[in-house]
């Protein structure tokens, strides 16, 4: 993470004057850290991939105290709430985890197979579940440590999804798409072995998610028997 020093504050007495509130900014693409002044908690373009972004902590100057004319009650740097309500935030949480893969090697001695297995590691084909090495588990395991962190950033926008999340509906996808097949033809055995076209066709759009194809429409078509 990387943190610079803006020049905001009293750069001269007119902009001295309009200046009253010092910004915290912490951008979400890069993790760049910087602070700024201005005349209120708006945002600020990020030093470094000038991506537009929201102060996550705004602090009233003291000299804003001074000048006001109407009495302040709290201490001048009470720290004041940016933008009211509806705000949007970046929350995420890390925890420690353990992952385990074992296969199943047929080898002379534990030192030959485990040679094997750290060959196919090396080779990235420990996962492809052959006959000759089945994939027996893969799991992860949470590490047992305290080791749950929480980080919360205030942002402009919310950013796309990545890959881990795209990857997860895909494969929700294909699961839905794996029922719909069996109770397409489970209502097909019912209708006496004609399986309806629209019973598919409503897969298809599950299908292209699936393989990560934008969504087309389909034309319901029905089977001329």
């Amino acid at each position: 993470m990387k943190t610079i020093n803006q020049p905001s504050v009293g750069v001269t007495p007119a902009e001295n004057s309009s200046v009253r509130y010092l910004n915290q900014y912490r951008c979400p693409y890069c993790q760049t850290e910087w602070e700024d002044g201005w005349d209120c908690g708006c945002n600020d373009r990020c030093p470094d991939c000038n991506k537009e972004i929201e102060p996550y902590e705004s602090a009233l100057l003291e000299s804003e105290s001074a000048e006001t004319e109407s009495p302040v009650d709290e201490p001048a740097s009470t720290h004041v709430t940016v933008a009211g309500v509806n705000r949007l935030f970046v929350v995420s949480y890390e925890i420690d985890y353990l992952h385990r893969v074992s296969v199943g090697i047929a080898a002379d001695s534990p030192d030959a197979a485990q040679q094997i297995a750290e060959q196919a590691f090396n080779d990235a084909t420990i996962w492809d579940d052959t006959a000759a090495m089945p994939l027996l588990s893969d799991e992860y395991l949470e590490s047992g440590d305290e080791s749950l962190v929480w980080e919360c950033v205030a942002v402009a926008r919310l950013p796309e999804p990545d890959h881990s999340v795209r990857q997860l509906k895909n494969e929700q996808a294909a699961m839905r798409i794996c029922r719909g097949l069996v109770e397409a033809y489970q209502q097909g055995e019912i209708n006496g072995g004609s399986i309806d076209w629209e019973d598919l066709d409503q897969l298809i759009p599950l299908a292209l998610q699936a393989l990560g194809k934008p969504a087309l429409e389909i034309q319901s078509k029905k089977c001329a028997r």
